[in-house]
């Protein structure tokens, strides 16, 4: 059994299958009683899958998320110099 301190902003691959299933909504700024209407789960449910979500993307708010999801990420520094 793993520790949960072990995932702290591991990113996409620790993120269980319905906690990726809660990423998206919450990333485009929806309410958790619609996440939880739209899933069939409960308020409280996506409370917990959001605050798991945070600490395993490494983020604090769902803009940080977004950015972090949807924002292209590049393998290579642009180098002016060259």
């Amino acid at each position: 059994m793993y520790r949960l301190d072990d995932q702290a902003g591991a990113g996409w691959p620790a993120l269980t299958a319905r906690e990726r299933e809660v990423l998206y909504p919450v990333a485009q700024g929806k309410p958790n009683k619609m996440i939880a209407m739209e899933l069939g789960i409960s308020t409280r449910t996506v409370e917990a899958h959001r605050a798991k979500i945070f600490y395993k993307m490494g983020v604090r708010n769902a803009v940080q998320l977004a950015r972090a999801v949807y924002a292209p990420t590049t393998s290579q520094e642009t180098n002016p110099a060259s």
